[in-house]
């Protein structure tokens, strides 16, 4: 969740505040001057409007032609939506403002109330590929409804959502004949000619079947369109880092609405988008190969930067290797509270073949409750021993983390 020291470290970055020392919320509040006076949220408000880039995005409800109203159905869709756009509720405006350290605001998104499409359900089914629409041609079906009311939900926003109601073309739907039962690479394959296709597309736009409503799969696609690419295993495994939203895992059930929301963004993206607190990532750049006992440097969650410490970690391998290593201390709480504990993540940004540029997990510390107990691991692409020890200091929790190459 963001906080006044995040909008501290905005304004530092914008020279609008001390770079260094404490910082009252009462002087704070005479700089930004936010209404309500003593209001601390509208503070915040008022610090992320001038900092953050905004990106709206248009949502869209949309019937498939010829089908009538269905209260029943289409009523808890639109509440949901509704909500969870709405400024205020915890949903996903208040996710993206915190996920992003207060450097993406999507304040402004609109709910466009239900719209006919062109496509009717019995013709919705088929990836692109396939010979049905796909998720591209179902967000371009929605998108000229809302243009048919006189509205543009591409011109005023950054991207489109397309909300369906349905997840198959067909109540019954069938498997072609000579297909196989189930594909190892993909198991939905053998349905597809009936599967209503979600996702986000090539542009970042995003296609939402009924499947697809919930927190954490909304925020995934919408991250495609703030430029965040899928998370990587060692072994080049998709949907694999076990904490960050473009790889879905340990998320929790929010309490509002009983669907999965969460992760937050991991280290590497925050990075690599330029989200991430310059002043509070260490970086080496490759002098710490060279010392018989390695580095350590002191480590705090992203989520408290209120500790004095860092809050990221980047330890080069160059000119050895071609990468850097990105060390996060995570802890259970705010959009990470789906953790089952308390961890050093080891991540790595690389070139990888076949793929491009990704974001990829390679190991991680479960951190002992105990201050002063070591734990470790080596991990095998940079040959690196990371042991991590939790020091007791406070305000904490800070890590010792130290990196020895082998």
């Amino acid at each position: 969740m963001t906080n006044v020291m995040t909008a501290v470290e905005r304004l530092r970055e914008r020279g609008q505040a001390p770079s260094s020392g404490a910082i009252s919320l009462r002087g704070l509040a005479r700089q930004v001057r936010p209404e309500p006076a003593g209001s601390v949220r509208a503070l915040l408000l008022k610090v992320f409007a001038a900092t953050a880039a905004v990106r709206p995005y248009a949502v869209i409800l949309c019937r498939f032609k010829g089908d009538p109203p269905d209260p029943a159905r289409e009523g808890p869709i639109s509440k949901y939506f509704h909500e969870i756009f709405a400024p205020g509720t915890g949903g996903l405006v208040e996710y993206w403002r915190g996920a992003s350290l207060g450097a993406v605001d999507i304040t402004g998104s609109r709910v466009f109330d239900w719209v006919e499409i062109d496509i009717p359900r019995a013709g919705a089914g088929g990836t692109k590929g396939q010979g049905g629409p796909g998720r591209e041609g179902l967000i371009d079906a929605a998108v000229a409804a809302v243009r048919r009311t006189g509205a543009d939900p591409v011109r005023d926003f950054h991207k489109p959502i397309a909300v369906l109601t349905r997840d198959w073309a067909r109540d019954d739907p069938q498997r072609p004949a000579g297909e196989p039962s189930w594909s190892a690479d993909d198991p939905l394959k053998p349905w597809y000619r009936d599967w209503i296709d979600g996702s986000a597309d090539s542009h970042g736009r995003v296609c939402a079947p009924p499947h697809a409503h919930s927190g954490d799969f909304v925020a995934h696609e919408m991250g495609h369109g703030l430029g965040l690419d899928h998370d990587l295993g060692p072994r080049n495994e998709a949907y694999y880092d076990p904490c960050c939203i473009m790889s879905q895992r340990n998320t929790f059930r929010h309490p509002r609405w009983g669907t999965a929301f969460g992760p937050a963004v991991c280290l590497p993206h925050l990075v690599e988008a330029g989200w991430m607190h310059p002043r509070r990532l260490y970086t080496d750049t490759g002098g710490w190969l060279d010392r018989p006992d390695g580095i350590a440097v002191p480590l705090a969650p992203i989520s408290r930067p209120v500790v004095k410490a860092n809050l990221g970690i980047r330890l080069s391998l160059r000119p050895r290797l071609d990468w850097d290593y990105y060390l996060e201390y995570l802890t259970p709480t705010g959009w990470n509270q789906g953790l089952p504990g308390s961890y050093l993540f080891v991540r790595r940004v690389a070139d990888v073949a076949g793929v491009g540029r990704r974001c990829q997990y390679l190991a991680q510390i479960p951190v002992p409750d105990q201050p002063g107990v070591p734990a470790s691991v080596l991990e095998s692409f940079g040959n690196t021993v990371f042991e991590v020890r939790l020091t007791g200091q406070q305000p904490g929790p800070i890590l010792m983390v130290t990196a020895t190459k082998r």
